[in-house]
C-alpha cells in the first residue's frame, strides 16, 4: 500500500531509451566515480593538509611551511580533474536515477545552484594559494580557511542531494510545506555520518598520495620527502582507524530493512560489509606498521588494499540507494535502444583519457618537483 502511495509521487522514467543496457551504464557510472573519487580525496584531503600543516607553521622555511607551499602548488590541477573526472558519473547517474535525481535537486534548488557559484570562488582560492602564496601575508591563513569551507560546502550539497533522492516519503510535505527550492536533508540520520565518512576518507587517502609523494623525493634525495612521508602516513592511518568508528555510526543510522540487507539478508551484501570491515582493519594495521618503517616504507600494500576498499564502499552505496528505493527503481524494465557506436567510443576515448590523465600527472609531478 505504501509503495503503491510512493509510486504516484515518483516521476516517470525518460521516455527516451537508454543507450545501452542499464548493466553496462551501472559498470560506467562506478568506474568513472572511482576515477573521481581519487581525484576528489587528493583535492580536499590535500587542501585539510595543507591548512592543518599552515597553521602549525612557525615560519616560512619551517617543514610544515614547505609540505603547505609543495601541496598548494598542485590544488588548482587537482580542481580541474576533480571537475572533469566528475561530469561522467554525474551523467551516469541522472541517465538511470534522473526521476529521483532531478526531484530532490528541485526540492533543494537553490542550496544545489549554489555548488557552482561556491566552485568558481573556491577554484580562485586555490590559485590563489598556489601562485600568490607568501604574498598574501596574515591573510593566507583565512584565505585557505575559506578555501577548504568553500569546497566542504560543496561536498555537503552532494551528500544532502544523494540521499534526499532517497526519501521519496518527504518528497510531497517538503514541496507542499514550501516549494521554492529551500530544502536540505537535515533530518535523514544518515546525512551527517556519511558526509563525515566522505571528508575523513580523503584526507585518510590524500595522506596516503601525499605518502608516495614524499617517498619518491626521499629516494631522489630531497630532505623535504621524509616529513612528507610522516604526514601522510599519519594522516592515513589515524583517520582510517577514526574512519572505522564514524562507517558504524553511519551503518547504525541506516534504517533497520536496509541494514538487514548487510547482515545477511542479502549475501552479496554481508559479504562487501565483511570485506569492507576487514579491509578497513587492515589498512590501519598496515599504516600503524608503515609508521614504525620512516621514510622507506613500502606503500603498494596499503595502496592495493585503499583501491579496493573504495570500489567495496562504491558497490555497498548501491545497495543503500537500492534498499532505500526498492520496488520504486526498478532499471530492468527501462527501454533501451544500443548506440554500439558511442558505447565503444566511449571505452576507447575513456581508456585514452586514463592513459592521458596519467601522463599529465607525470608531467604535473616533475614540474611541482622542481620548486
Amino acid at each position: 500500500m505504501i509503495t503503491s502511495i510512493l509510486s504516484t509521487i515518483v516521476p516517470a522514467p525518460d521516455a527516451l531509451p537508454l543507450p545501452a543496457p542499464a548493466p553496462v551504464l551501472f559498470f560506467l557510472q562506478q568506474l568513472t566515480f572511482l576515477l573521481h573519487l581519487l581525484a576528489m580525496n587528493a583535492l580536499l584531503g590535500g587542501l585539510i593538509i595543507t591548512l592543518v600543516a599552515r597553521i602549525r607553521s612557525k615560519g616560512p622555511d619551517d617543514h610544515w611551511a614547505q609540505l603547505a607551499d609543495s601541496i598548494a602548488k598542485t590544488s588548482p590541477s587537482l580542481v580541474a580533474a576533480t571537475v572533469n573526472m566528475g561530469v561522467a558519473p554525474l551523467l551516469f547517474l541522472q541517465t538511470l536515477m534522473g526521476q529521483f535525481f532531478f526531484t530532490s535537486s528541485i526540492l533543494m534548488g537553490w542550496g544545489w545552484f549554489s555548488v557552482v557559484v561556491v566552485m568558481i570562488f573556491a577554484y580562485y582560492g586555490t590559485y590563489l594559494q598556489s601562485f600568490k602564496g607568501a604574498s598574501l601575508g596574515k591573510s593566507q591563513k583565512p584565505i585557505l580557511a575559506v578555501t577548504v569551507l568553500l569546497f566542504l560546502w560543496v561536498g555537503f550539497m552532494f551528500t544532502n542531494n544523494n540521499t534526499l533522492m532517497l526519501q521519496v516519503g518527504q518528497w510531497a510535505g517538503m514541496y507542499f510545506a514550501d516549494a521554492r527550492g529551500l530544502h536540505l536533508n537535515l533530518g535523514d540520520p544518515q546525512l551527517w555520518p556519511r558526509y563525515l565518512h566522505m571528508v575523513l576518507g580523503a584526507v585518510a587517502v590524500g595522506g596516503l598520495m601525499l605518502a608516495w609523494w614524499g617517498r619518491v623525493r626521499h629516494l631522489r634525495g630531497d630532505e623535504r620527502g621524509a616529513f612528507m612521508v610522516k604526514v601522510g602516513v599519519d594522516n592515513f592511518t589515524w583517520l582510517t582507524l577514526v574512519n572505522i568508528l564514524v562507517g558504524l555510526w553511519f551503518f547504525m543510522a541506516l534504517p533497520s530493512d536496509v541494514r538487514k540487507l548487510f547482515m545477511g539478508g542479502d549475501p552479496g551484501a554481508s559479504a562487501m560489509f565483511g570485506i569492507g570491515l576487514v579491509l578497513g582493519i587492515g589498512m590501519f594495521v598496515l599504516g600503524f606498521l608503515a609508521r614504525l618503517r620512516g621514510p622507506n616504507v613500502r606503500l603498494v600494500m596499503p595502496t592495493a588494499m585503499t583501491v579496493v576498499q573504495m570500489i567495496v564502499m562504491i558497490t555497498m552505496r548501491d545497495v543503500v540507494r537500492n534498499g532505500f528505493l526498492g520496488d520504486l527503481y526498478k532499471p530492468a524494465e527501462f527501454a533501451v535502444k544500443t548506440q554500439m557506436f558511442n558505447v565503444v567510443a566511449f571505452f576507447v576515448l575513456l581508456v585514452g583519457a586514463v592513459f592521458t590523465v596519467i601522463w599529465m600527472v607525470r608531467k604535473l609531478y616533475l614540474s611541482w618537483d622542481n620548486n
